[in-house]
């Protein structure tokens, strides 16, 4: 079997190429796959996880970022120019490779993958929520315009992942959402990609949250949530480990709020599970998100988790009450009162961890990889 996955690079340490690069290892070294990886802006970095030698990469090197800045007309010209060469480019590696299953984890090729003609299959793989392009829009926008245009781009990726062959999406909520427009959508969950030697020992004085320092992580929500947590405990500290565009107005905001000797901004994780293993609560304060590895991750090294409940996921990983909190999302005064309660009854802290790790062991690498062996067959016999 010959497959081909289709991601916008593999340089940066998020839990899509964490999955990728651990499918790909395991489809070829155990089963025997023939694995071919498409990048459209590795732009020569070295891939962040290990590789097996017999997957093959090709980096296109389009560069679809370096246009991001560019004024509005220069941007579309610029931009419409590399869609099509990466569509005559990607259609030629189809057909050289006579690949049978091409699977896009929705980067630029998902607008135009289903006008690929020839014998592959075609399956988008939808690592975000469903309504991601409307969601992303409408965190860093705001007004009727920006709404319309949220719309509108949401339903254009909808229309267009709908014309595949398969649509496999992580949540139930995605499911439901999309199964009234397309028989040929699927859910498959996200696998735990760690292994821990041991858990948690839920004693040291720290909180951590990991992920990109943008508007979607909602960094500034904890914040405002740990200056309630800090007057209580102030022997406690947060730890956010990530880099992005919101790093400035983070800094300047822990600053404003006299909150510097509590809360530290990590930088880029290089050891994800020591990171989990030193801290007693893991919290996720997202404005959406689509599966939330880090959530699982937590879970997995036995790590309660105290979680805004975003439109679409939390709830299919975490039992709240029972291996953490859901909360009202956005509601940064309840997520504070619920990471005080976890630092004040220890004891239940404790009895959380351990349900954590048993609720991880639902999402074993085993189990969802199987998944994926079948839907492969299935397609095929279309």
């Amino acid at each position: 079997m010959k497959i081909l996955y289709c991601i916008p690079h593999l340089h940066k340490a998020g839990g899509m190429q964490r999955i990728l690069t651990e499918k790909a290892n395991h489809f070829t070294d155990f089963k025997g796959y023939e694995v071919t990886i498409v990048t459209t802006d590795q732009m020569g970095y070295p891939c962040h996880f290990e590789l097996s030698s017999k997957v093959k990469l090709i980096h296109l090197d389009l560069d679809f970022d370096g246009h991001f800045d560019s004024m509005l007309l220069k941007k579309i010209i610029q931009h419409a120019r590399k869609i099509r060469k990466y569509k005559n480019e990607l259609t030629k590696i189809i057909s050289d490779l006579r690949i049978d299953i091409c699977i896009s984890l929705c980067g630029k090729e998902v607008d135009f993958l289903y006008q690929i003609e020839g014998r592959s299959k075609k399956i988008a793989e939808l690592h975000f929520s469903s309504n991601f392009k409307k969601q992303f829009i409408q965190a860093n926008y705001k007004g009727i315009i920006w709404n319309f245009i949220g719309y509108y781009q949401n339903n254009k990726f909808k229309n267009s992942v709908l014309k595949l062959d398969k649509v496999v999406v992580l949540t139930e909520h995605d499911f439901k959402s999309l199964n009234i427009s397309c028989e040929n959508v699927i859910k498959i969950n996200n696998f735990n990609a760690l292994n821990p030697s041991n858990l948690g020992e839920l004693n040291s004085k720290k909180v951590i949250s990991i992920g990109k320092l943008n508007s979607q992580k909602g960094y500034d929500l904890l914040i405002d949530a740990w200056e309630i947590v800090s007057k209580l405990h102030s022997d406690w500290i947060l730890e956010i480990f990530g880099e992005g565009e919101w790093e400035l107005f983070l800094e300047n905001k822990i600053l404003e709020k006299g909150l510097s000797k509590q809360i530290f901004l990590k930088g880029l994780i290089t050891d994800v599970e020591a990171a989990y293993l030193d801290s007693s609560i893991y919290v996720l304060s997202s404005r959406f998100e689509g599966f939330g590895m880090v959530i699982l991750e937590a879970l997995s090294c036995g790590i309660p988790v105290v979680s805004f409940d975003c439109e679409v996921f939390p709830s299919d990983i975490l039992d709240d009450e029972l291996c953490g909190f859901l909360v009202e999302s956005g509601n940064f005064e309840i997520l504070a009162s619920k990471i005080i309660f976890l630092i004040e009854n220890p004891t239940i802290r404790y009895e959380m961890g351990v349900n954590a790790y048993n609720r991880a062991k639902y999402f074993s690498k085993e189990t969802i990889l199987n998944q994926w062996d079948e839907l492969f067959i299935e397609v095929l016999e279309i």
